[in-house]
């Protein structure tokens, strides 16, 4: 009996290996985009492995005079010799760090912020044949992640006792006086976040001093990362990086790449942060970046969403039965296998198939396809004779690179027949079984395109919303769907139950969905930048990714911080204020309840805690977790609320940013959540016409 999915099959293993042969002797190419024409900064194939050009492979630049002082020395500073296309603030100890920086923006007519973010040849990843890793290239950005690990980093190494941990909360972060901080260039506003090391590594010379804000940013916003009183690792004071030194000093002049930015610096930076009480003279490193665009993030998944409406909204799919199996097994009278017919939006309906766009560039119907759906009918709810409710149904969202076939799996077996609910589902194109071994070959092909999947991802969740409407319409009206010539569901109440990944992009299918008005989000999170590096699921992930990359970890967290541009395309994240607080047009009003256990090895909490909070959720009171950012709602909820529930595991995984090790069963909380009795009792409360969120723990939930 299946009890739960390691991150990748054996299978999949199978062809790790072959392909492993495979890349030792050819590593492939990689072609990415042009950016010289609209900017300084360029996208080529380098020739270089390394992460720092020297001066033997870039032109050099320096400062005219060398009479300011280092302000931790009070010795005269040395000249700036700035690699061409190297981040100039701190291009001694990287070439790209820190980022994100707006010292990567180039401008872009063509895009809807005006600027496409492009890494330089010299700055951009390699792979340790030399290939760029440029996630860029395929979907130009127009500004950075609304939440990306902001990097920098630091060679002298640096003592975190003053710095704010997640565990302290960020009130000590909105204050001038504090070591870091994070400002919204435009209003001033200090935005709380958190500060760590990359827990991967303990060499200073390759340990990423990592920024990670509480709270979603802005779209289409300016802000500025500051640092100010940082302590060396031997107790002295961090010295500015010597671009941004002479920046500070103002001893520019005639450089022709610090003198124009040190005058954006006197123009755009140091005065925002005079203005928020932060004197230049105490700074270390300061700089600024712009989030993207709403409309670059999103356009596609929107378009594709409208068009479902369009197309399907009044008639629904098409639909075949494939099979119909009466009194199915011990607890299932009935499992219905067919399909519907769905517009396709990409190029080919395979894994890693790319948007079909028009002459216009937005998605496009490419024809149709049928995409497989299965559903069962407990027997507990089973009429008996003609004078029978229709039951409730739920449409259920796998867990990751899942399958539909997850409900039949031990604990949704178990609980469609404990609370009597029927259940369908379909896969979730893009991360589903089928697309384990195409996204695990596309790391040794191009890891440039390793996130394409998330192109298919768009089909998924077109596949997904027109499911939704042939609930509704053209499944209600099947006869393989009634017994005594009366439909077995009520089709006006259509709910949503997603776990893990069906939580997580559950959560964005909310935001889209049309019909869908209360959805159980179990054990998700987001985003998936901060999940990775604190995830059990992407252990595979990250050895594969190593085996091109290098085991380097400065370099894994750029592929991570990276990855973020294509991941907000999907990202629940970028979605959250599309949900309850500004949702789109023909939208129903939605409630959500978001369970999710404490010390979960899969899902982080902090990435829980930071959806919800992006969201709009409270959490329902009392708590087992009290949360940074988060109020409380009494019980019953008569809206959303987040249960948090507390197996007391002894070591909490996910602290520090490194991947944690396999829970024991008992401890295993990602599994735990959904077969806990009170919380099922919880969702069938729930999921019912007038149903409210309550509590029926002891307490808060703590099941012991």
């Amino acid at each position: 009996m299946k009890y739960s999915r390691p991150p990748f099959s054996c299978s999949c293993l199978a062809s790790l290996a072959a392909l492993m042969v495979l890349a030792c002797g050819d590593a492939g190419s990689a072609t990415t985009e042009d950016a010289s024409s609209t900017g300084t900064a360029t996208t080529t194939e380098a020739a270089t492995t390394e992460e720092t050009p020297t001066t033997t492979e870039a032109t050099t630049t320096e400062t005219a005079s060398t009479t300011s002082e280092d302000p931790t020395t009070g010795e005269p500073l040395p000249p700036a010799e700035v690699p061409e296309g190297c981040n100039p603030i701190a291009y001694a100890a990287d070439c790209m760090l820190p980022y994100p920086s707006d010292f990567f923006l180039v401008e872009d007519a063509g895009l809807p912020g005006g600027v496409r973010v492009a890494l330089t040849e010299q700055a951009v990843p390699k792979t340790m044949m030399g290939v760029a890793v440029d996630n860029l290239a395929s979907h130009p950005a127009d500004g950075f992640s609304h939440h990306m690990p902001i990097l920098a980093l630091f060679p002298e190494g640096i003592d975190t006792q003053n710095l704010t941990f997640h565990s302290d909360g960020g009130d000590a972060t909105l204050a001038a006086t504090s070591p870091t901080l994070l400002i919204e260039a435009d209003t001033g506003e200090l935005v709380p976040h958190w500060v760590e090391l990359d827990a991967m590594t303990s060499d200073p010379t390759r340990q990423a001093l990592i920024v990670r804000p509480f709270v979603r940013l802005k779209d289409s916003a300016r802000y500025i990362v500051a640092f100010q009183g940082l302590v060396a690792g031997d107790g002295s004071a961090v010295a500015p990086p010597l671009g941004f030194a002479h920046v500070l000093q103002g001893d520019v002049a005639g450089h022709p790449v610090l003198e124009p930015l040190a005058q954006r610096y006197e123009e755009q930076i140091f005065p925002a942060l005079e203005k928020a009480g932060v004197s230049r003279a105490g700074l270390q490193l300061a700089w600024d970046f712009t989030t993207a665009s709403e409309a670059r993030n999103t356009d596609d998944l929107v378009a594709i969403r409208e068009d479902v409406i369009a197309t399907l909204g009044q008639s629904g799919p098409a639909v075949e039965f494939d099979n119909v199996i009466p009194d199915y097994s011990e607890e299932f009278a009935l499992r219905v296998e067919g399909k519907i017919e769905v517009p396709l939006y990409l190029e080919a309906d395979e894994p890693m198939a790319r948007i079909h766009r028009g002459a216009d560039g937005k998605p496009e119907a490419n024809g149709t396809i049928w995409v497989p759906f299965t559903l069962q009918v407990p027997k507990s709810v089973y009429p008996l004779d003609a004078d029978f409710e229709p039951a409730r149904i739920i449409q259920y969202g796998h867990g990751f690179f899942g399958e539909r076939e997850e409900i039949n799996w031990s604990a949704m077996r178990a609980f469609s027949t404990e609370r009597k609910f029927i259940m369908v589902a379909t896969e979730w194109a893009g991360m589903a079984l089928e697309d384990q071994g195409a996204v695990v070959e596309s790391i040794f092909d191009d890891p440039s395109n390793v996130f394409l999947f998330t192109d298919r991802l768009h089909q998924g969740f077109a596949n997904q919303l027109a499911l939704s409407y042939a609930i509704q319409t053209t499944l209600a009206e099947s006869d393989e769907l009634k017994a005594f010539d009366k439909l077995l569901y009520a089709p006006d109440e259509v709910y949503w139950y997603g776990i893990s990944q069906g939580s997580i992009f559950g959560l964005t299918f909310m935001a889209l969905s049309p019909v869908i008005e209360k959805a159980v989000l179990d054990v998700g999170g987001g985003p998936y930048s901060l999940m990775m590096t604190r995830s059990g699921s992407f252990s595979m992930l990250f050895d594969i990714v190593k085996v091109v990359i290098g085991d380097e970890p400065l370099a894994i967290q750029k592929f991570i911080a990276l990855s973020q541009h294509t991941w907000d395309r999907v990202d629940p994240l970028t979605y959250a204020p599309r949900v309850l607080q500004q949702p789109y047009d023909d939208s129903p009003e939605r409630k959500i309840l978001f369970t999710y256990g404490v010390g979960d090895h899969s899902v982080n909490n902090l990435a829980s805690h930071l959806l919800l909070r992006a969201t709009g959720i409270d959490l329902l009171d009392p708590t087992a977790q009290p949360v940074y950012g988060l109020q409380t709602t009494p019980a019953p909820a008569a809206g959303s609320a987040g249960v948090p529930v507390d197996f007391h595991v002894p070591e909490l995984p996910g602290i520090e940013a490194k991947i944690p090790p396999e829970p024991a069963d008992e401890y295993n909380v990602h599994e735990l959540v959904r077969r806990n009795p009170k919380v099922r009792e919880q969702i069938d409360m729930f999921l019912r016409p007038g149903g409210q969120i309550e509590n029926f723990c002891d307490g808060a939930c703590d099941p012991e």
